[in-house]
């Protein structure tokens, strides 16, 4: 119809902001001026895009921009077939490559959630060692950064060596205490890296419920001195901080049984290439770079550093905690623990 303005998609940057404009409490109508948008098409966006939230006990119904962006990609690729050649596959494998993701972990979340977009994690490393993408530099968002791809024989060979951990228990069956975040003592743990040149990792662990986090230095991501430094903080906190732990399928975690046997903790692993279901410690491991960049030496960071970083995070206020800080709620469940 002549003069009928034609619709364009709502925006990252436009997402962003419809947040904050709900935060100020604004109606449809006004964030649809502000944005130049009919108001209809901003109620629509709001509640396509709203899903609840756990917040310790309550449970809330939250505008999330960053899964609105998701699914509608996700929409998009359910109405036709598509791979690397179309402009919002690559744009997709591209931003994810951005954020860290694994092409395994690109290539699981289309094939789950938009199987007509589906590419092979081999033709995401194809796409990302590319001559013509050379400008782009996608290598250094992998997680061992190599300039060049490994050959073939090389990488069957890790595969073959790649260890199965024994005994692990599903996330699926963890706790609903520990879902919910209703009690303390249920916890993540996960290795933070940083520059190529040094071995030297960060062991990282965060209580669900409180976020209370404590930093290890380790000078190798091997299993056994993980495990033994995991076993020797776990030994000096109270029984109700140590219910469970949740960890990703890497070889560093080969030996939690240990944990059980000495500090008797259940441990829990997340289901392959789904390292959002530990995004508590992956969001702190995001606060920490604040203070450790990516790709910092780590052979250059002490225990002492560390210890003042996990001081300042504890100390921290936090809107998820309704802004008391991981120590202050750490030190009111304890009490309430011990003395009711």
């Amino acid at each position: 119809m002549v003069g009928m303005k034609k619709y364009i998609q709502i925006t990252q940057s436009e997402r962003d902001r419809i947040l904050l404009y709900l935060a100020s409490d604004k109606s449809f109508r006004e964030i649809g001026r502000l944005l130049d948008r009919h108001h209809t098409n901003i109620k629509r966006e709001i509640e396509r895009n709203s899903f609840e939230v756990v917040e310790g006990k309550e449970i809330k119904v939250e505008y999330l921009p960053s899964k609105a962006s998701e699914l509608a990609f996700i929409r998009k690729s359910k109405s036709k077939a598509s791979n690397l050649s179309d402009p919002a596959v690559k744009s997709y494998v591209t931003s994810k490559l951005n954020r860290h993701w694994s092409p395994e972990e690109i290539a699981g979340r289309l094939k789950e959630f938009a199987p007509n977009c589906y590419v092979s994690y081999e033709t995401i490393y194809k796409f990302i060692y590319a001559k013509e993408n050379k400008e782009l530099r996608l290598w250094e968002f992998l997680r061992k950064s190599h300039t060049k791809r490994q050959p073939l024989f090389s990488r069957k060979q890790q595969r073959v060596k790649r260890l199965q951990i024994p005994n692990k228990t599903s996330i699926a069956d963890r706790s609903k205490e520990a879902n919910l975040r209703s009690e303390i003592g249920h916890m993540e743990s996960d290795l933070m890296e940083g520059s190529r040149s040094s071995k030297d990792v960060i062991s990282v662990t965060t209580d669900r419920k409180t976020r209370y986090v404590i930093l290890d230095k380790l000078k190798t991501k091997e299993s056994k001195p993980r495990i033994k430094v995991l076993n020797d903080r776990l030994e000096r906190l109270p029984s109700v901080l140590k219910r469970s732990i949740t960890f990703d399928n890497g070889s560093e975690n080969f030996y939690h049984e240990e944990l059980t046997k000495q500090n008797n903790i259940k441990t829990y692993f997340c289901n392959a290439y789904h390292s959002w279901e530990k995004g508590t410690v992956e969001n702190t491991i995001g606060l920490i770079r604040q203070y450790i960049p990516k790709k910092t030496d780590l052979s250059k960071v002490n225990q002492a550093d560390l210890n003042a970083i996990a001081l300042e995070l504890n100390n921290r206020p936090r809107k998820c905690l309704g802004f008391y800080t991981p120590e202050e709620i750490m030190y009111k469940e304890v009490q309430v623990v011990h003395f009711t």
